[in-house]
């Protein structure tokens, strides 16, 4: 079965915006008999039926719309984040439509046009791995729809966010590692193309030059999808050196998550011979065996304070709103201190 015509579709044939469309299909006088004619003519060509749960929504003015991006929500982190915007959203009488990109900055593009039809107030985005500013966020910017981005931000970005401070939670983990006596720290890095990877690396090697350490390249392995499985790879390089590391910091818990099943599958022995510490405090670095030593994030109180940015932006349009929640290292086996 062919798929459905969108107005998506029709935008990037002709490559208009997705609000240019929509006038001309309504014969809205603001747009050229030329692009109507266009957008009736392709419409008819494709096919295109009109979006009646979109049109029911525009039509329905008194209807408070936000729209949440993230990239995957059965991620623990996103999870919790989800549940504070949920929480503050029905306190305001606020529908919201949650969609989720995959880590796919296209998907996350179509997402976003597919919430400016449905005629949103505002948008909530933890950007995808992708994301580009320009192409993904500034057509919505330029319609003046407030944005707030969540976890993560576009290099150079100063509008509205809410975000974990990853420099010195990363700077705290390395510390107690290097205080718990492991003297060749490696770490597990993100991607370079967003904050969270750029600040823990930058946390990371702050405690290594303020410890009088080298930052050896050899112990700095980066990842794509920071899961289990690339933990696993990258302990493989790691632990197969010359002169492996005897503790590890990485990007997020699942990436520790690996780093510990390739140790209990190797016999090197947590916390003995190697340290581990992760980042997030998601729900498996407790279940670990033994238990991870990991950065905490506030993911309820992040969604919560993005809804509410975003609420204050409305009244507000000349006010900037920002926010970087401290983050709080959670002490457990694998690092070899002493639990009180």
């Amino acid at each position: 079965m062919d798929q459905k015509a969108r107005l998506i579709d029709i935008a990037r044939a002709l490559n208009i915006s997705v609000t240019t469309v929509s006038r001309a299909l309504n014969n809205k006088l603001d747009i050229s008999k030329q692009t109507k004619q266009a957008v009736l003519d392709l419409a008819k060509e494709l096919n295109y039926q009109p979006n009646t749960l979109a049109i029911s929504l525009r039509k329905k003015r008194t209807l408070k719309l936000i729209g949440v991006v993230l990239p995957n929500v059965d991620h623990y982190f996103f999870s919790t984040l989800l549940q504070g915007i949920m929480s503050e959203a029905h306190q305001n009488n606020y529908l919201v439509l949650v969609a989720e990109s995959s880590q796919d900055a296209t998907k996350e593009r179509e997402i976003l046009e597919e919430f400016v039809s449905y005629g949103v107030n505002g948008v909530l985005l933890a950007p995808s791995r992708e994301s580009n500013y320009e192409e993904n966020l500034l057509p919505l910017v330029k319609q003046r729809i407030p944005i707030v981005l969540m976890d993560r931000t576009y290099a150079d970005y100063s509008s509205h966010f809410v975000q974990s401070d990853d420099y010195n939670g990363a700077l705290e983990a390395v510390n107690l590692l290097i205080k718990n006596g492991y003297k060749r720290i490696a770490h597990i890095r993100g991607s370079d193309h967003w904050s969270i990877g750029s600040e823990r690396y930058r946390g990371y090697a702050d405690a290594l030059t303020q410890n009088g350490r080298e930052i050896l390249k050899e112990y700095v392995v980066s990842c794509t999808l920071a899961n289990k499985e690339e933990g696993f790879q990258a302990a493989t390089t790691l632990f197969n050196l010359p002169n492996p590391p005897d503790a590890v910091f990485t990007v997020t818990d699942n990436v520790a998550a690996g780093v510990i099943e390739y140790c209990n599958q190797f016999n090197l022995f947590i916390p003995e011979q190697v340290g581990v510490v992760g980042f997030s405090n998601a729900e498996i670095s407790a279940l670990l065996s033994p238990g991870l030593t990991t950065v905490e994030q506030k993911g309820q109180d992040i969604g919560k304070l993005a809804f509410s940015f975003f609420l204050q932006s409305l009244s507000d349009k000349s006010k900037v709103f920002q926010k970087t929640f401290e983050s709080k290292l959670i002490v457990r086996e694998s690092c070899g201190s002493q639990l009180s």
